[in-house]
Protein backbone atom coordinates (compact mmCIF):
# COMPACT_ATOMS: atom_id res chain seq x y z
CA UNK A 1 0.00 0.00 0.00
CA UNK A 2 2.02 3.29 -1.20
CA UNK A 3 1.12 6.75 1.13
CA UNK A 4 -1.43 8.53 -1.84
CA UNK A 5 -3.70 5.15 -1.80
CA UNK A 6 -3.83 5.41 2.00
CA UNK A 7 -4.51 9.20 2.04
CA UNK A 8 -7.34 8.87 -0.79
CA UNK A 9 -8.80 6.09 1.57
CA UNK A 10 -8.93 8.11 4.73
CA UNK A 11 -10.56 11.29 2.63
CA UNK A 12 -13.41 8.92 1.71
CA UNK A 13 -13.80 7.46 4.88
CA UNK A 14 -14.19 11.31 6.80
CA UNK A 15 -17.81 12.11 5.28
CA UNK A 16 -18.55 8.39 6.14
CA UNK A 17 -22.44 8.99 8.19
CA UNK A 18 -25.46 6.68 8.83
CA UNK A 19 -28.20 6.96 6.51
CA UNK A 20 -31.59 6.89 8.77
CA UNK A 21 -34.17 7.51 6.20
CA UNK A 22 -33.21 4.66 4.06
CA UNK A 23 -31.93 2.55 6.30
CA UNK A 24 -32.85 -0.41 7.91
CA UNK A 25 -30.73 -1.31 11.03
CA UNK A 26 -28.79 1.49 11.96
CA UNK A 27 -28.35 3.05 8.68
CA UNK A 28 -24.96 1.75 8.20
CA UNK A 29 -24.89 0.16 5.13
CA UNK A 30 -27.31 2.74 3.30
CA UNK A 31 -24.68 4.93 4.70
CA UNK A 32 -21.80 3.52 2.82
CA UNK A 33 -23.82 3.09 -0.67
CA UNK A 34 -24.39 7.00 0.05
CA UNK A 35 -21.06 7.82 0.38
CA UNK A 36 -19.18 6.01 -1.69
CA UNK A 37 -22.49 5.72 -4.41
CA UNK A 38 -22.71 2.06 -4.51
CA UNK A 39 -26.53 0.78 -4.94
CA UNK A 40 -27.73 -0.06 -1.62
CA UNK A 41 -28.96 -3.70 -2.20
CA UNK A 42 -25.40 -4.42 -3.34
CA UNK A 43 -23.81 -3.23 -0.14
CA UNK A 44 -27.02 -5.15 2.42
CA UNK A 45 -26.13 -8.08 -0.14
CA UNK A 46 -22.52 -8.23 1.03
CA UNK A 47 -23.01 -7.41 4.35
CA UNK A 48 -25.06 -10.59 4.49
CA UNK A 49 -22.58 -12.74 2.71
CA UNK A 50 -20.04 -11.57 5.34
CA UNK A 51 -21.94 -12.20 7.95
CA UNK A 52 -23.06 -16.10 7.08
CA UNK A 53 -19.45 -16.50 6.15
CA UNK A 54 -17.53 -14.19 9.19
CA UNK A 55 -20.27 -13.76 11.61
CA UNK A 56 -18.45 -12.30 14.85
CA UNK A 57 -16.23 -9.71 13.04
CA UNK A 58 -19.01 -8.35 10.69
CA UNK A 59 -21.12 -8.19 13.57
CA UNK A 60 -18.65 -6.69 15.55
CA UNK A 61 -17.70 -3.74 12.88
CA UNK A 62 -21.77 -3.13 11.87
CA UNK A 63 -22.70 -2.68 15.81
CA UNK A 64 -19.31 -0.40 16.35
CA UNK A 65 -19.94 1.78 12.99
CA UNK A 66 -23.97 1.74 13.78
CA UNK A 67 -23.09 3.64 17.73
CA UNK A 68 -19.73 5.24 16.37
CA UNK A 69 -20.84 6.96 13.31
CA UNK A 70 -22.73 10.10 13.01
CA UNK A 71 -26.10 10.29 11.65
CA UNK A 72 -26.69 12.02 8.55
CA UNK A 73 -29.14 15.10 9.25
CA UNK A 74 -32.72 14.19 8.13
CA UNK A 75 -33.32 16.30 4.73
CA UNK A 76 -36.28 17.07 2.43
CA UNK A 77 -37.61 14.03 0.69
CA UNK A 78 -38.93 14.91 -2.50
CA UNK A 79 -41.72 16.65 -4.54
CA UNK A 80 -44.52 14.16 -3.32
CA UNK A 81 -43.60 14.88 0.44
CA UNK A 82 -43.81 18.81 -0.29
CA UNK A 83 -47.22 18.32 -1.98
CA UNK A 84 -48.33 16.66 1.28
CA UNK A 85 -47.25 18.95 3.59
CA UNK A 86 -48.88 21.69 1.22
CA UNK A 87 -52.24 20.24 0.71
CA UNK A 88 -52.30 19.43 4.78
CA UNK A 89 -51.59 23.60 5.46
CA UNK A 90 -54.27 24.49 3.12
CA UNK A 91 -56.82 21.84 4.56
CA UNK A 92 -55.73 23.22 8.11
CA UNK A 93 -55.37 26.98 7.56
CA UNK A 94 -57.51 29.32 9.28
CA UNK A 95 -58.80 26.85 11.87
CA UNK A 96 -57.76 26.36 15.62
CA UNK A 97 -59.11 23.08 16.03
CA UNK A 98 -59.57 19.59 13.67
Amino acid sequence: MNRDFLEDLATKLRGLRRERERGLFYGVCAGIADRFEWPVTTVRLFAILSLIVFFLPTATIYLAAGLLLPAKPLTFYGAREDRFWRKAGRRNSGRCCP
